[in-house]
């Protein structure tokens, strides 16, 4: 996986009158491989920062986000417009089945990166948990360009 492009992640989540906000910038794979886009990036273990797991982002011709997240806890977290989807969300603890609604999801990706935003909600036994936001840019990594190609 070669790690050309420089990724920012915000994921902000509102519940139970709380808010919270996840900022991460990380070098990054950005691809197309059967007219999808995928970012893929590893994401450390808070606790033990030795430990990392992979997250890819695939971003379908028909604007379905797919969050897939492996390692000790994965999941795969389907964002689409104004549709529920339910996903399995596995933890050391066992599963969690949660259903998602995708009620806004802005998507401006082209050859050369872009950004996306999608606020969806997450509801589990058809109680509402939280309302989230996930803003992504993506952009060619100006240090990798300049490195000469050997």
């Amino acid at each position: 996986m070669e790690e050309n492009y420089l990724l920012s992640v915000t994921g902000k989540q509102y519940a139970n009158g709380e808010s919270d906000k996840v900022s991460l910038k990380t070098p990054a794979s950005y691809v197309m491989k059967n007219g999808s886009r995928y970012i893929t990036y590893k994401e450390y273990d808070v606790h033990n920062p030795e430990r990392h797991y992979r997250t890819t982002i695939k971003v379908s011709p028909d604007n379905i986000v797919t969050v897939m997240k492996g390692g000790t806890e994965t999941h795969n977290l389907v964002l689409e417009k104004g549709v529920r989807h339910k996903c399995e969300y596995i933890t050391g603890f066992g599963s969690i089945f949660l259903n998602v609604y995708t009620e806004k999801a802005d998507i401006s990706l082209d050859d050369n990166g872009g950004s996306l935003k999608v606020r969806y909600s997450i509801d589990i036994n058809s109680e509402l948990a939280s309302t989230n936001e996930l803003i992504i840019d993506i952009e060619e990594d100006k240090k990798c360009q300049q490195q000469p190609k050997q």
